[in-house]
C-alpha cells in the first residue's frame, strides 16, 4: 500500500530538482506580450549591413522543411524571398515584410467599408451631376486608403507609436463620414446649398491635409531608423517630402473654398484630384527604383483583394436592400426572380473572375505597381456595376406596377379613336372612373404597413371622385385631369421605393399643367442614366480584368492570349449597348432602347456573357493543361 505514494514522491522531487535547474528561456510558457514603444521596421537578425555586400547564412535546419507539403511550400517561399534578398544592392535595409494582412490593417478596411455604405446610403444617383458628387466621394476615400495602405504593408509594425497614428487614421475615416452626407462637387455659387458645400469642403479638406501629415511623421520615423542606410536615405526622403507637400497643397487649396473666394471652389475641387495624382505617382515611381520598397513579398496582393471583396461587398447590400424592397407587396413575379438570380450571378461571377486569375507570385517591379494602381479603375466599375444592377432591380419591379395603370387610364375610346371628340359621360364615366380606381387601389393597397398605412398618392381619391361626377369643364380639362391622375400615379408608385426626380423649379410648369409630366419625365431619365453607366461599367470591368490578368500573370500563352482577346471583344461589345441610348433615340417613342430597358434581360445580358467568358477560361487551362505541361512532363520523364 505504501509503495506507491512512496514512488509518487520521488517522481516530483525529479520533477522539482529537473525544474529548477533548467535554464528559464527554454520555460514551456510564452512570455507576455510586449509592446514596444516604438520599432525598427529592419528585419531581425537581417544578414544585410549598411556597408557590407551579401553573405547567404546556410540554414542549419533544412531537412526539417522536409517533413511535409506545407513546411516545404514555406521553403520556397523562403528561398524566393532569399533570392530577392540577394537582389538588395549595397546599402539597400532588409525589412521585415508581414506574410498576411495584420488585424489592425482589417480593422482599418472596416471604416473604408463603413463609409462607403452610409455615403450610398443617403446619396441616391439620379442624375448626372449626383454620378459626379458619387465618384467624388469615392475617389476621396479610396486614395486615402491607398496611401495608408502602401505604408502598411511596407512598414507596418507592432507598435505604441504605430498604434497611435493608426488611431488618428481612424479619426480621418471618422471625419470622411461627418462630410459623406452633405458632400457635392456639383453645387453653383449662390444657390441655397452652396454655404453648406463650401463648409464641406473646408472640413474636408483639413481633414485630407491631417492624414497626410501623419503620413509624413510616420515616413519621418521610418527614415531615422534607415538613415544609416545609403541608397535608403532619399527614396524616404521623398516620401516624406511627398506627404507633407500634399498636406501643404490641401492646406493652400482650404481658402479656396472660403466664401470670399467661392468663384474658385470648382478649381479647389480639382485641386484635390490633381494632388491624389501627383502623391501616387511620385511615392510609386520611387519605390519602383529601388528594391526593398517594392511592394513584392508584402501582403499588397492580399489587401487589395480585400478592398475588392469589400466592393463586392457592398454589391450585396444593394442587392438585398433592392429585394427588400421590390418584396414589400410580398409578390415576385418571374421576371423579378430573374433579376435577383442575374444579380447574385454578376457579383459572383465578378469574384470568380477576379480571385481565378490573382497570382502571388512575383512579378517585375513595374508590372506589380501597375497591377496595383489599376485597382483603382477596376474599383471604380464594379461599384457602379452593383450599384447599377440594384437600382435596375426596382425599375423593373417599377414598371410592372406601372404597367396596368397605362391602359386602364387611356384605353377607352375617347383616346383610341380620333373621331370621338367628346370625353364619356354618364354611365360610361362612372364605369370608366370605377375601373381606373380599382386598378390604381389594386397597385397600392399590398404597400400598406404599420409604417405606410395608406400608400395611395395624396388627393389622388379626391381627384378622381371630382371626375366621376363630371367636375370638369371642357374636353381639355378632361384630358389633363387624366393626364394628372396618370403622373401622380406613376409618380407616386416611384415613391413608394424612395425614388424621387431631383429638385427642380418648376413653377411655371405648374401653371401649364406640366409639372407632372415633367416629374415623371425626370424620374425615367434616372433609370436611362442608370443604364448608361451600368453597361458602361459591366464592358470596363471585364476589360480592366482582362488587363490585371495580362499585368500579373507570369507565364502566358498563345492560347491565353486568345481567351483575353475573347475578354476585351466582349467587354467592348457590353460597353457599347450604353450607345442605344443616345439622345436621337430618346425622342423616338419606337425606339429600341425603351423596348429594351422596359424587358428583363438587361442584366441577364451581363450575367450571360460574363458566364461565356469564364466557359472560355475554363477551356483554355483545360487546353494548356493538357497541351502543354502534359508535353513538358513527358519531355522530363523521357531525359530521365
Amino acid at each position: 500500500m505504501g509503495i506507491l505514494p512512496d514512488a509518487l514522491k520521488r517522481v516530483t522531487a525529479v520533477q522539482q530538482v529537473f525544474i529548477a535547474e533548467k535554464d528559464e528561456t527554454s520555460f514551456p510558457h510564452k512570455k507576455p506580450k510586449y509592446t514596444p514603444l516604438v520599432k525598427s521596421p529592419l528585419k531581425q537578425n537581417s544578414r544585410h549591413h549598411p556597408n557590407h555586400g551579401h553573405q547567404k547564412i546556410p540554414s542549419a535546419s533544412v531537412d526539417a522543411f522536409h517533413e511535409s507539403a506545407e513546411t516545404q511550400q514555406e521553403e520556397e517561399e523562403e528561398e524566393e524571398e532569399e533570392r530577392e534578398i540577394e537582389r538588395l544592392e549595397d546599402g539597400e535595409p532588409e525589412l521585415h515584410r508581414a506574410r498576411e494582412t495584420s488585424v489592425v490593417q482589417l480593422f482599418y478596411d472596416l471604416f473604408f467599408v463603413a463609409n462607403l455604405t452610409t455615403f450610398t446610403g443617403v446619396h441616391e444617383i439620379n442624375d448626372t451631376d449626383s454620378l459626379r458628387s458619387y465618384l467624388g466621394f469615392f475617389v476621396v476615400l479610396w486614395a486615402t486608403w491607398f496611401q495608408v495602405a502602401k505604408y502598411d504593408v511596407r512598414f507596418g509594425n507592432d507598435s505604441a507609436f504605430e498604434r497611435v497614428c493608426k488611431a488618428l487614421q481612424f479619426g480621418v475615416m471618422v471625419g470622411f463620414a461627418v462630410t459623406g452626407p452633405n458632400f457635392d462637387v456639383t453645387y453653383e455659387i449662390d444657390t441655397p446649398g452652396a454655404t453648406r458645400a463650401l463648409q464641406t469642403d473646408q472640413t474636408l479638406t483639413l481633414i485630407l491635409m491631417a492624414s497626410r501629415l501623419i503620413l509624413a511623421v510616420q515616413y519621418l520615423a521610418v527614415f531615422w531608423w534607415l538613415k544609416e542606410f545609403p541608397r535608403a536615405r532619399a527614396p524616404l526622403i521623398v516620401h516624406t517630402a511627398t506627404s507633407l507637400g500634399a498636406a501643404l497643397i490641401f492646406l493652400g487649396l482650404y481658402f479656396s473654398f472660403s466664401p470670399s473666394s467661392a468663384g474658385n471652389a470648382g478649381l479647389g475641387i480639382i485641386g484635390w484630384y490633381v494632388a491624389f495624382v501627383l502623391e501616387a505617382a511620385i511615392i510609386l515611381f520611387a519605390s519602383g527604383h529601388v528594391s526593398f520598397l517594392s511592394f513584392i513579398h508584402t501582403p499588397m496582393v492580399e489587401r487589395l483583394g480585400l478592398l475588392t471583396l469589400i466592393i463586392l461587398g457592398e454589391g450585396v447590400i444593394g442587392l438585398c436592400q433592392s429585394i427588400q424592397k421590390v418584396g414589400a407587396n410580398l409578390s415576385f413575379g418571374a421576371d423579378i426572380i430573374g433579376q435577383i438570380i442575374s444579380g447574385v450571378g454578376i457579383i459572383y461571377f465578378v469574384w470568380m473572375l477576379y480571385y481565378d486569375q490573382t497570382e502571388k507570385k512575383r512579378v517585375g517591379r513595374l508590372r506589380q505597381e501597375l497591377w496595383t494602381i489599376l485597382h483603382f479603375p477596376f474599383h471604380i466599375c464594379i461599384l457602379l456595376l452593383v450599384q447599377g444592377q440594384a437600382t435596375l432591380t426596382v425599375w423593373l419591379k417599377i414598371n410592372d406596377l406601372a404597367n396596368p395603370v397605362y391602359p386602364a387610364a387611356f384605353n377607352i375610346p375617347f383616346f383610341l379613336d380620333a373621331n370621338i371628340t367628346d370625353p364619356p359621360t354618364g354611365s360610361a364615366l362612372t364605369s370608366y372612373i370605377t375601373d381606373l380606381n380599382s386598378t390604381l387601389q389594386g397597385v397600392f393597397e399590398n404597400f400598406k404597413s404599420s409604417q405606410n398605412p395608406d400608400p395611395f398618392p395624396e388627393g389622388l381619391n379626391d381627384v378622381l371622385v371630382s371626375v366621376a361626377a363630371g367636375a370638369y369643364n371642357a374636353t381639355d380639362d378632361f384630358v389633363y385631369i387624366i393626364d394628372y391622375i396618370y403622373y401622380q400615379s406613376y409618380s407616386g408608385i416611384c415613391g413608394l421605393f424612395n425614388i424621387e426626380a431631383p429638385e427642380k423649379d418648376r413653377t411655371g410648369q405648374q401653371d401649364n399643367g406640366d409639372a407632372g409630366a415633367q416629374a415623371v419625365n425626370d424620374i425615367v431619365n434616372i433609370f436611362f442614366t442608370v443604364y448608361t453607366y451600368f453597361f458602361v461599367a459591366a464592358g470596363l470591368t471585364l476589360i480592366t480584368l482582362t488587363l490585371l490578368l495580362r499585368l500579373g500573370k507570369r507565364e502566358k500563352y498563345r492560347t491565353e492570349m486568345l481567351g483575353m482577346a475573347v475578354r476585351y471583344l466582349i467587354g467592348i461589345g457590353l460597353a457599347l449597348l450604353a450607345l442605344m441610348n443616345l439622345p436621337s433615340l430618346e425622342d423616338n417613342d419606337n425606339a429600341a432602347i425603351y423596348t429594351y430597358i422596359n424587358s428583363p434581360w438587361m442584366m441577364p445580358t451581363v450575367l450571360l456573357s460574363y458566364l461565356f467568358v469564364i466557359i472560355v477560361d475554363n477551356l483554355v487551362r483545360n487546353h494548356i493543361r493538357k497541351k502543354y505541361l502534359n508535353w513538358k512532363s513527358n519531355a522530363l520523364g523521357m531525359a530521365v
